[in-house]
Parts: structure tokens; C-alpha cells; sequence
């Protein structure tokens, strides 16, 4: 990539089903991108810092009843909203590019 208009800082989220290969496409992506020179801050959904991370362990933990999925889907804002304010703003601010193991895609498709 090359030119002032490639250069500015961006937010690719990596979509897909368990076990489609989004770790693996999203490792290989930011490798390419820091070969050619961007900084890049890798994270993931849900998760991404301390409180989302706490967060994303209580949806994925097998041993809590299921949650009411209006429940789910404001934990999951929740979680995104912490993410954007501490990870994504800053690193996008600063210049960087962010790659996301998934974002708001995933929410559609898991939460409605």
C-alpha cells in the first residue's frame, strides 16, 4: 500500500464462524501490515480490555444459565462500548490500524 490516502489509520474487523480461520487470517493480515510499515493494534470481540474481557467470560461461561438475549445483547454493547472508548479511539487517534477478531458483524448475526 502507498499514498497518503492508504496511510490513514483504519478499523478491519475479521468475520466469521467458529473455526472459519479468523485468527489465522487476522495474525496474517497484521503481519502484512506491519511489513509495510502501519502500526497495528490486534484485539478481539467480545473482550479487548480488563472489564469487556470479564464481561466475555461471563457469556462464555458453560456453567451460568443462558441469558435473556435482550440481556446478552447489552452486555455485549457493554463490552463494545468499554472496547471502542479504550482501545479502538485511541489506537485510531494515534495513527494506528486496528484488526478485530470480529465487531459489530458478529452481533447481528449472534445476537439479532
Amino acid at each position: 500500500m502507498s499514498g497518503a490516502l492508504q496511510r490513514q489509520p483504519r478499523l478491519l474487523s475479521i468475520e466469521g464462524g467458529e473455526g472459519a480461520g479468523k485468527s489465522t487470517v487476522l495474525r496474517a493480515l497484521r503481519e502484512a501490515l506491519v511489513a509495510d510499515g502501519f502500526e497495528v493494534v490486534s484485539t478481539r470481540e467480545p473482550g479487548g480490555t480488563p472489564l469487556a474481557e470479564r464481561i466475555r467470560d461471563l457469556l462464555l461461561d458453560p456453567t451460568h444459565e443462558a441469558a435473556a438475549p435482550e440481556t446478552e445483547l447489552l452486555l455485549m454493547f457493554a463490552a463494545r462500548a468499554q472496547h471502542v472508548q479504550e482501545v479502538v479511539l485511541p489506537a485510531l487517534a494515534r495513527g494506528a490500524w486496528v484488526v478485530s477478531d470480529r465487531f459489530t458483524d458478529s452481533s447481528y448475526a449472534y445476537q439479532g
